[in-house]
């Protein structure tokens, strides 16, 4: 059994240096020291400092008096004098304290100063016989003791997933972090200049709604109490946006937070930010040519020019290709899928060149398919995608020459979709249809599809000026102009599953933690006798999940890369996305066949299967992972 009341030595020595800050709290106030401060008067910060008595040369000092608050990052010497690190939102700078200086009362202050307390000083700037910058402190403030120790300077805050849930402690102590936030909030006031210089409107749509429409997407849901609904954190701002040019606002757009209750990967979060833009009397050619133009507008703000590194490839964004879908899939593969007249046809030709679809897929469906499955991730220079079939575009408006395709692009970066933009579809009776459609697809299983927005449709009656639409997604973008690897890296705060102990469920599952086996209905046993030696065969092992996450694509896949004891990482996949989050899984320890022959699911080979329990509990299906102790080593065999 264990104790919990027992502490680990990481544990016992992070109370012994709590306690001891403690300690030296109640000396502050002991000695009538507030030790959280008021308003400090700050007159420099220190790269202003360092800027502006750069010139200063031999023992010379200034003569201004300077007074800079921050961060004790350092403390070097404990006798009658000391030098330190104080660090500010725009740099760091030595500090000097002397007991000559200050007099004994303050010294004595001083050295119950702890690396990570905030202090204002005040004093002058000279440099040292080793030539730097320095301030000697005439006169200091606490500002705020810090009672929990910074971790340990040289290996610093390097865990990933502790830099995500302790933001506050990754800014600390790894300044590249404050440069990507830094960037992201100039990316984003290059945005607002670059479309308020040309007459465009920001506004500002609702977040909940009782319909969530704009989007092909998994919607949260919510509940107003006084209205006693259910309503819907938006998914898109597009709808809401496309209204307005109906009242005559002919240019707007919308910086805000959208929401996707999907799987969370390292380019996905649940909540990001988007942006949306609406011209009237434009089209997507317009709108390729605001892509463009906001792009490389913000990249000339962070990066200072055209040509930017990400993850070890250089993106030229001085030129973006446009390609229609249909040759860009013609140029990878051969195949022509727009010259299909049947559908049998487009599949005939998906099979031979190996592209999975599902069967309710036309034409366009079938094309879709084949150009992310051999094109998207090739796609590394700016590119736009234009002619998407009408069927996988449900708000844009047909091509006059083709109706079989629509005016609308995607533009692709490094493989993954940057932006989408569209001539927006301004016919009600086009509207509806395809509304219409978009219900059967959700009849038929797809949660994502469109839900019937019958009051866009009367604003569309009401007329809808020609209008171009686009949308790009922010987070991605600063992505690309940061070189960060991760969705995570860019969100201050991003979504995390709770910790034990923390958090708890807000809706009632207690059927799920307690489960009334009154009415659960599992299959009957097998009548019919298996030989042993071929239930013999079958290799059941223990598996560690190292990775998991959401097959692209596929709503029900997650992919899993495990380890099985050998050495090397094995694929599987399972259709179990409905009952479980990736994310959830990751450390779990699995129960899985590894004998079986590798078969491919979604262009990945799946080389065995993790089983699960199934049951049917009041009518439906529920899976459940055979998940064990994690004290069961990976590659242990079950008998």
């Amino acid at each position: 059994m264990t104790d919990n009341n027992v502490n680990t030595p990481v544990q016992e020595d992070m109370n012994e240096l709590m306690k001891v800050r403690r300690d030296k709290l109640k000396a502050f106030m002991d000695m009538g020291v507030a030790p959280f401060g008021h308003r400090y008067e700050v007159s420099h910060h220190a790269a202003d400092v360092i800027e502006q008595f750069s010139g200063l040369e031999g023992e010379a000092e200034s003569e201004e008096e300077v007074t800079v608050a921050g961060r004790l990052m350092a403390i070097r010497g404990h006798g009658k004098a000391s030098f330190s690190v104080l660090m500010d939102r725009s740099s760091r700078i030595q500090i000097y304290f002397k007991l000559d200086v200050l007099g004994e009362d303050k010294y004595k202050q001083f050295k119950l100063l702890d690396i990570g307390d905030i202090i204002g000083v005040r004093g002058h700037v000279f440099r040292t016989r080793r030539g730097e910058l320095t301030i000697r402190v005439d006169d200091f403030d606490l500002l705020s003791k810090s009672l929990r120790p910074l971790p340990e300077k040289f290996h610093g805050l390097t865990d990933t997933e502790i830099r995500y849930r302790q933001r506050y402690v990754d800014l600390i102590m790894n300044p590249e972090v404050m440069n990507t936030f830094v960037a992201r909030t100039n990316i984003i006031k290059s945005i607002r200049n670059y479309l308020d210089t040309r007459d465009f409107l920001e506004v500002e749509t609702p977040v909940l709604g009782t319909i969530a429409g704009g989007a092909a997407a998994r919607p949260f849901i919510t509940h107003h109490n006084t209205l006693d609904i259910d309503m819907y954190l938006r998914i898109a701002t597009e709808l809401n946006l496309k209204r307005l040019v109906v009242g005559g606002m002919e240019r707007v757009y919308e910086i805000g937070r959208v929401f996707r209750n999907e799987g969370m990967d390292v380019r996905h979060n649940p909540e990001f930010t988007s942006i949306e833009i609406y011209q009237a009397y434009a089209d997507y050619n317009d709108l390729m040519d605001i892509t463009e133009g906001i792009v490389r507008d913000a990249a000339m703000a962070v990066c200072g020019g055209l040509k930017v590194d990400y993850q070890g490839t250089t993106i030229d964004y001085s030129s973006f290709k446009r390609i229609s879908m249909n040759d860009a899939v013609k140029e990878a593969t051969g195949k022509d899928f727009m010259s299909c007249k049947t559908v049998e046809e487009a599949r005939a030709m998906a099979d031979e060149i190996g592209v999975p679809y599902e069967q309710r897929f036309g034409i366009g469906g079938i094309l879709n398919a084949a150009f992310e499955e051999k094109v998207e991730e090739t796609l590394i220079q700016p590119t736009f995608i234009t002619g998407h079939p009408t069927e996988i575009s449900p708000l844009a408006k047909r091509n006059p020459d083709d109706p079989r395709i629509t005016d609308r692009f995607e533009c692709f970066v490094y493989g993954r979709e940057l932006a989408n933009g569209f001539t927006e579809l301004n016919d009600p009776i086009d509207q509806e249809g395809r509304f219409l459609d978009q219900l059967k697809a959700r009849e038929d299983g797809d949660d994502e599809a469109h839900m019937m927005d019958r009051d866009f449709i009367t604003a569309l009656e009401y007329g809808l000026p020609p209008t171009g639409g686009l949308g790009i997604g922010v987070d991605r973008l600063v992505m690309f102009l940061t070189d960060s690897a991760s969705i995570r890296d860019v969100l201050l705060f991003p979504t995390m599953k709770p910790l034990a102990g923390e958090g708890k469920k807000i809706i009632d599952n207690s059927a799920e933690e307690k489960i009334d086996f009154s009415k659960v209905k599992v299959e009957p046993l097998f009548e019919d006798c298996v030989d042993f030696e071929t239930f013999s065969k079958s290799d059941f092992r223990a598996v560690k999940v190292k990775a998991c996450e959401a097959v692209k694509k596929s709503k029900k896949l997650l992919k899993f890369t495990l380890d099985d004891g050998t050495g090397n990482d094995r694929i599987i996949l399972s259709g179990i996305h409905a009952y479980y989050e990736p994310e959830e899984l990751v450390g779990r320890t699995l129960i899985a066949i590894v004998n079986l022959p590798p078969r491919a699911m979604m262009g990945i080979e799946s080389c065995g299967m993790v089983l699960s329990a199934v049951c049917e509990y009041e009518g439906e299906e529920k899976l459940n992972l055979l998940m064990v102790s994690d004290n069961i080593p990976a590659g242990a065999k079950l008998y």
